[in-house]
Parts: structure tokens; sequence; C-alpha cells
């Protein structure tokens, strides 16, 4: 699980998924828009910090070297030397090792700390990526929704034009009436107010999308084609998520991490132990001048009786940490379970939507096209082809809507299982890819 994890900190690479072409993919879109998001490149720089607190830690299993130098003047007034105004020049210097040898267990139990915070920050990295991969996806899927919305509102507008269009040469002719071409009139000008506000959505997703991508996009988007198995059931893909979403993980390592602070806390509740050896070059020390060198290497143990109770408090801090970071675990595991069940359920009943929804449109469109026949026999009224135009209008725009609708929700799902980034074939391998390239800008 470490080494799975921890590479993917380090280095973000896409396989199998190459940008020959000139049309941008989802696969593409969401691997750069994670490599090049703040949020992320600050996720694993801060990985990387936590990294150097494992190897600080791991530092108490090695010695430590102490050297240690003076020099200065003295003068020694005592019952055998009296230099008082003809002082000597004092010189020191000592050299010491000391290597702990027992500490309560406090640097095993902190390296594991340690280990597991670093590990809880790899899983951060990755749920922040699924986040951003997921915003992504959503962004992606919007733009092509408005842009397609845009389109049919456009081609709305002309068709209402068309329509004007032909009710003036009637009414040229003397077959029509004024009334008509105003009520012709009124229906372009709902037409092209619709068509305004589509593309004010279009632009707006495309603001969405820049936000998250950091650019515009460069070319025309490929819709995506949603080819991967999802679970059965709730229940099924629910236990998939608690197992193998990444915030849960980042949750499970945190309860770890607190678990071992406590631990580690206890150290000061037993002795410590270590060896010491020193060896020292002193020159005209104490009055006497010329050399002063020893050499000692002690086994000295310390053990602290009372301090005014700042172990226990320790103690019993770290222990509140760690129960409060299983009540964050166990909140975690319910917001999980609760964005799985949204995008179950918005999955599940747009889908059952659309089958009622393509039978409207077909029907609609069975419609309008015999009314545009019996119009132009003069067995319709305008109004009833207009009222069939844009009663087709809405069906054809209730079924772009719910169809990407689906397709976002199908994807939240596999986000909210956690499997969103290694279905679009966004691994965690440790490649020196673009990805650092980019963490070093």
């Amino acid at each position: 699980m470490k080494n799975t994890y921890v590479r993917f900190a380090c280095a973000l690479s896409l396989l199998g998924v190459i940008g020959t072409s000139q049309a941008m993919t989802l696969e593409e879109t969401v691997q750069d828009a994670i490599i090049n998001n703040p949020e992320f490149r600050a996720e694993v720089k801060r990985y990387h910090s936590f990294q150097s607190d494992v190897r600080g830690a791991e530092s108490g299993y090695y010695p430590k070297i102490d050297l240690n130098a003076g020099i200065g003047y003295e003068e020694v007034d005592n019952q055998t030397i009296d230099n008082t105004g003809d002082g000597l020049t004092r010189k020191e210097a000592s050299i010491t090792v000391t290597q702990n040898l027992f500490n309560g267990f406090g640097d095993k139990n902190e390296i594991k700390r340690q280990e597991y915070r670093a590990n809880a920050q790899a899983h951060s990295v990755i749920s922040t990526a699924n986040d951003v991969g997921l915003a992504m996806v959503q962004a992606y899927i919007d733009m092509l929704k408005e842009q397609e919305l845009s389109q049919l509102a456009k081609d709305n507008m002309r068709t209402h034009q068309k329509i004007l269009d032909q009710i003036i040469q009637r009414n040229n002719a003397g077959i029509g009436n004024q009334v008509e071409v105003d009520q012709a009139r009124a229906r372009l000008a709902l037409a092209e107010s619709n068509y305004a506000a589509a593309e004010n959505n279009f632009y707006d997703a495309q603001a969405r999308f820049r936000r998250t991508l950091g650019r515009n996009p460069d070319n025309m988007l490929v819709k995506p084609v949603f080819k991967f198995e999802l679970p059965t059931t709730l229940e099924e893909a629910t236990d998939i998520a608690l197992k193998e979403h990444p915030t849960a993980k980042e949750a499970n390592s945190d309860v770890a991490e607190t678990k071992f602070q406590f631990k580690a806390a206890d150290r000061f509740h037993l002795p410590r132990v270590d060896l010491e050896v020193e060896r020292t070059f002193d020159e005209n020390l104490a009055g006497v001048k010329g050399k002063n060198e020893y050499f000692q290497a002690m086994l000295r143990v310390r053990y602290n009786l009372y301090n005014g109770g700042r172990d226990s408090a320790g103690i019993d801090r770290t222990h509140h940490e760690y129960q409060a970071a299983v009540e964050v675990r166990d909140n975690t595991r319910r917001q999980i379970i609760e964005n799985l069940r949204f995008a179950w359920n918005a999955r599940t009943y747009v889908e059952k939507q659309l089958d009622f929804i393509e039978q409207h449109i077909k029907l609609t469109y069975d419609t309008l096209t015999g009314y545009r026949k019996q119009f132009t026999l003069g067995r319709r009224t305008l109004l009833d082809l207009l009222n069939t135009e844009n009663e087709y209008y809405s069906a054809t725009k209730n079924l772009i809507t719910s169809e990407f609708e689906l397709l976002n929700a199908e994807y939240r799902v596999l986000a909210g299982m956690g499997h969103l980034l290694p279905s679009l074939n966004i691994n965690y391998d440790f490649i020196e890819t673009k990805t650092v390239e980019a963490l070093n800008k």
C-alpha cells in the first residue's frame, strides 16, 4: 500500500493515452488538469515535507556526535593556586558520541507515527487528484452539454425564422393575415431570447472549464462514451468505496498516526539509557599549566520522577486526539456513503427518465412532421404548428440535458468509489514525466 501511493505523490503519468489527434479527449484533459492544479501540487509538496519528518524520526536510531571547543583567559585563586593578574590562556576541545539504547520505545513509535502521517498525506494527494479529476469531468461534460444546447437553440431560431418567412410570403400572396405574421414574429423573438440564454450558459460553462483546467480548450472536445462496468447494487458500490476511496484510506491512516502518537508519549514514563563516549583535549585548565586530557565511556540512565504532571497531561492529550481521529474517520465514511448515494440515485432515476423522454421526443417528432405537412395543406393552424415546434424543442432540450446528466452521474459513481482515475488510465507509477517538471516550476 505504502509503495503504491507514496510513488503517486511524487509523479503522475498517463499510460496508453497520447494526444496525437487535434481534438481534446476527456482522459488528456483530466490528466492535464491534475498535473497543473495548484492545490494538487501543494499537496504533493506537503507530502515531501512529511517524508522529511520520517527521516528525522529515523535519526533517533543513529548516534549523536558533538564537538565542543573554546579558548579564553582564566585566573584561579584557591587554596593551592593563586595566579591573579598572571592568568593562563585556557583551551578546551572535546568530542562526544552518544548512542541511545532505550527510550521507552519512543523512536520506534515516533517513526511509525511519522510513516502513517506521510501515508495519510499520500492518500490526501490521491484524494485531491480524484476531486480535481471529477471537477474536470463535470466541467468537460457541462461544456459539451451547453454547446449542444446552444446549437439546438440556434437551429430552433432558424426554424422559426423560416416559418416567419413562409408566413410573410403567404400574407403577401393574400393567403394569410397580419395576425399570423405577428404571432410568428413573437415566437421568433422567444427563440432568439432562448438562443441568447443558451449562449450565455455556454460561456459560463467555458469559464468553469477554464477555471478547472487553467486555460480554454485548445481544440474541440470529444464526447466521452462511458464504457466502464459499475456494481450491480448500491451496497456493493458502498463496500468498494469504504475500502478503496482515498479519503477513507486517509482517515484510517490518521487514526493509526494518532494511535502511535499516544504510544510514543508513554516514553516519558520509562527510563532513558544512553551510551556516552567522550574524549577531551584541554590545556592550562584550572590554573595548571600544561595538557589535561581524559577519555571516558559511560552507560547513563536517566529517569525523570516528577516534572509537574506535564507528561501525564501529554499522554491524556494524545489519547483524546486518537479518539477525535476515530470520530473524524466515522464522519468521513458517512460523507463518502452520502456522496455515493447521491450519485447512484441520480444515475438510477435519470436512466429511468430517459426511457420516457425518448418516447416523448419520438412521438412529438412524428406529430411535428404531420403538422408541418398539414399546415402546408391548410389543415392545421399556425398556432398548432408553433406550439408543436416549441414542444419538440423542449423535448429535445430535455433529452440532451438528461443524457449528459446520466453521463455525469456515472462518472460521479466512479469517483465516489475511488475508481475515477484508474478508469481513465491515470496510474500512480513513479515515472519522471511532465508532472515532476510541473512540480519543479
